[in-house]
């Protein structure tokens, strides 16, 4: 089994690291790479992060998993320069997302946050990215974002070389839905992956995000 599959993938690590062999608190397990995609509780997703969960690709990329907070978990930690700080949250949904006969390509977790914190935690949120950028070795700010993602704020990091276990990571805020997404685009052994170079990881990366952007644009319009 690829390593990133026998372990689960830490939510608000600033290390950026894949966690194999602890359990990242509150959140239910999910399901295999090559598993149909279902929730790990039978209880429904919020109709805010609904249309996060269900996005079909062109280039046969899918949703492998989709997991919801566990029921009692409020908020999570993340760091930034001034120390760690608490994330509140109304809900959350992650969904795995993989290529056939691939490992986990992306990790992306929604989070619908409380309406009088929306703003404060959307500058907490970004403050912690840009902590990541701030590490030694660390990742680089995205230098050009790809045009058209359908009204979102997008915010962004990538790392410089095939290595570690998460190669980007991107902010995706919907403030109108009081909606912050965190994508991991994940690394992964070079035959369990869909690219080969950084610059095969960027357009994939960059395709994901038109096409995933659009996608939950659809599905809000189609929910009213």
């Amino acid at each position: 089994m690829p390593t990133q599959a026998k372990g689960r993938l830490e939510w608000g690590t600033r290390r950026w690291v894949v966690a194999v062999a602890s359990v990242m608190a509150g959140w239910a397990g999910f399901a295999a790479a090559q598993a149909p995609a279902k929730t790990g509780q039978d209880a429904p997703v919020p109709k805010a992060l609904a249309p996060y969960t269900s996005c079909v690709f062109p280039d046969g990329l899918r949703v492998v998993g989709i997991d919801p907070l566990t029921a009692g978990v409020k908020s999570r930690s993340v760091e930034t320069a001034t120390g760690m700080h608490s994330i509140d949250l109304v809900a959350g949904e992650r969904v795995m997302f993989a290529y056939p006969m691939t490992d986990f390509y992306a990790n992306v977790k929604a989070e619908l946050l409380p309406a009088d914190e929306y703003a404060a935690l959307k500058q907490t949120l970004l403050a912690n990215l840009h902590f990541l950028e701030s590490e030694r070795g660390g990742p680089s700010p995205a230098e050009a974002l790809p045009a058209g993602l359908h009204g979102f704020e997008v915010h962004g990091n990538d790392r410089q070389k095939l290595e570690g276990g998460v190669l980007g990571m991107y902010l995706l805020f919907d403030d109108q839905a009081r909606v912050a997404t965190t994508i991991d685009f994940l690394n992964q052994h070079a035959w369990e992956r869909k690219f080969q170079t950084m610059d095969a990881y960027g357009r994939l990366r960059d395709n994901f995000l038109r096409v995933y952007t659009g996608c939950v644009r659809q599905n809000q319009a189609l929910e009213r």
